[in-house]
């Protein structure tokens, strides 16, 4: 190990080989500090970083993701490790074989590129951050600046009140009622209506505390909320809390998985002859109609486990477009009574 010599200044001072530059010269790191024994600690720390980035740098970029996912499995939903998994094996073929020491910016960019190709702008994005993570995590020296696609604006249906009274009117008394009930009444997801269970029922308040989702193995499983604003206590209207009746022989409001509710609601929906939209968008139906009462968004997004208002801004600009499309219409309907009311008088006039 090198040893730290006394400067002028009182400071001791520790020069480190770093390798060689192009015309051979030699490069050497200082690590300064009030001690020698603390010049000697950086030195040494600095040492051991580095060997241990060598050694990073032999594993593949596959065995660096699956180290990865083994690491953070314990601090991760379990559908969030199926989907680390997945993209383990199914993300950027063209990269995984690669040893970290190989792997670059034009390399990483021109995966992008390809996968851009098949996938949303949002596919890509999501992929492109948890490769971030592993080279954060294993190749640090690394880099990216890689130049993704534009995100699309999602587009958002939002039921109108006439479409989920009619809805719910074809379903009266299913396991699905309920659902659509909590859906559209509560904000509560598919995965919450699942979980929820008469104990997490008080009154006319429902505690939402977990999710119901399927585990790295497909199996599913109960989990807590993937983030705080997920836990809610929510007040229901009385007609709501009278139809959570759990089914015989079982303690679960809903008897149903989450997947067979999405199946479920597309039946009925389509054998009903509603327009086409989705189960979680009878959340978006219980948002705009906050919105329209002057519910404050705060107020929104704890009822329905909103961590940021990006998904909210969202709906209120289809909302806004449809009152825009009903302002236009008054509008135009008013220039025309307008217009009509002179002609005939005009006309009425020259009759004479």
């Amino acid at each position: 190990m090198a040893k730290a010599k006394k400067l002028p200044s009182g400071s001791w001072r520790v020069r480190v080989f770093d390798g060689r530059k192009a015309d051979g010269k030699p490069v050497y790191l200082s690590f300064t500090a009030p001690t020698k024994k603390e010049a000697e600690f950086l030195a040494a720390e600095h040492s051991a970083k580095k060997k241990a980035a060598s050694r990073s740098s032999d594993r593949t970029l596959a065995d660096a993701y699956i180290t990865y996912i083994n690491i953070k499995s314990n601090t991760l939903s379990p559908s969030t490790v199926r989907e680390y998994r997945r993209a383990a094996a199914h993300d950027f073929p063209e990269l995984m074989p690669l040893k970290l020491s190989r792997i670059t910016q034009e390399r990483v960019q021109s995966a992008v590129n390809v996968m851009a190709a098949s996938v949303s702008p949002k596919s890509v994005r999501n992929a492109h951050g948890l490769l971030s993570a592993v080279l954060r995590m294993f190749a640090p020296e690394i880099t990216l600046n890689t130049r993704l696609p534009q995100p699309k604006r999602a587009d958002i249906y939002v039921p109108t009140e006439q479409e989920v009274e009619n809805l719910i009117r074809a379903i009266r008394g299913t396991e699905l009622e309920k659902a659509v009930l909590l859906a559209a009444f509560g904000s509560l997801r598919r995965s919450e209506c699942a979980a929820l269970t008469a104990s997490d029922i008080e009154g006319d308040i429902v505690h939402v505390r977990k999710a119901m989702v399927r585990d790295d193995a497909k199996q599913w499983v109960l989990k807590q909320p993937k983030s705080s604003a997920g836990y809610r206590d929510i007040k229901l209207p009385k007609f709501v809390i009278e139809r959570l009746t759990p089914r015989a022989g079982t303690d679960r409001i809903v008897d149903l998985m989450p997947v067979t509710i999405t199946g479920y609601f597309d039946d009925a929906r389509a054998r009903h002859n509603l327009p086409h939209f989705r189960f979680h968008d009878l959340r978006h139906y219980q948002a705009s109609i906050l919105h329209a009462m002057g519910v404050p968004d705060k107020y929104i997004m704890e009822r329905g486990g909103w961590k940021t208002a990006s998904t909210l801004h969202n709906i209120y600009q289809h909302t806004m477009s449809e009152k825009r499309r009903q302002v236009e219409d008054d509008i135009v309907a008013r220039f025309e009574q307008s217009h009509e009311q002179y002609t005939t008088e005009y006309d009425t006039e020259h009759e004479k």
